[in-house]
């Protein structure tokens, strides 16, 4: 199993998800996907896992205290090492991303939580997240009437986005040479 980032002493950079992507779109109650909580946990071998969090999730209101939310969000993923950070949705209103608002509510919270990836289901996300400075992974079927920017991968599911998370991780260092042979070997993640 690959370490820890934060245990290794590691900066882990935030890999944001939106709480959407996580969570059962047509239940009611609203709950977890049956594989949100490994995927966390897979996100967390290689940076840290930020849950974003707004006044609804599937169509559903949530709590209006945020303590409220974020121990809602913990009953119904589970416990783990994942940090939940409110952020409401700047593509839901149409004059934010419309006038670069959205884009810099994107890059704020980017910077104040050190993101580098944004999981999510929604198609709207993707242009302002991107202009933010964020990689977009899209989970679902390709939006049919893109709004302009294409997401940098499209998954199929969270187990999907994930893979291709821990794929980007391995291939994403430099190549070292191996002994004396001189041989190119890509670094491991692995102890």
């Amino acid at each position: 199993m690959p370490p820890d980032p934060a245990a290794a002493g590691l900066p882990a950079a935030g890999i944001l998800i939106a709480l959407d992507a996580l969570i059962v779109q047509r239940a009611d109650p609203p709950v977890a996907l049956e594989e949100a909580a490994v995927a966390l946990r897979r996100i967390g071998w290689i940076g840290r896992p930020i849950i974003l969090v707004g006044e609804q999730v599937a169509g559903r209101d949530l709590p209006s205290d945020l303590r409220e939310r974020e121990a809602w969000v913990r009953a119904s993923i589970g416990r783990g090492a994942y940090g939940v950070v409110d952020f409401q949705d700047p593509t839901a209103d149409r004059g934010l991303s419309q006038d670069g608002q959205g884009v810099e509510r994107w890059g704020e919270v980017r910077d104040a939580q050190d993101g580098t990836w944004l999981l999510t289901d929604r198609p709207r996300q993707v242009g302002a997240a991107r202009k933010a400075g964020l990689k977009v992974i899209l989970i679902g079927p390709p939006d049919p009437q893109p709004r302009g920017q294409r997401p940098d991968y499209q998954a199929r599911d969270l187990r999907d986005a994930v893979g291709h998370l821990l794929t980007m991780d391995v291939f994403s260092g430099p190549p070292v040479r191996s002994g004396t042979s001189g041989r190119l070997r890509r670094p491991s993640t692995s102890a």
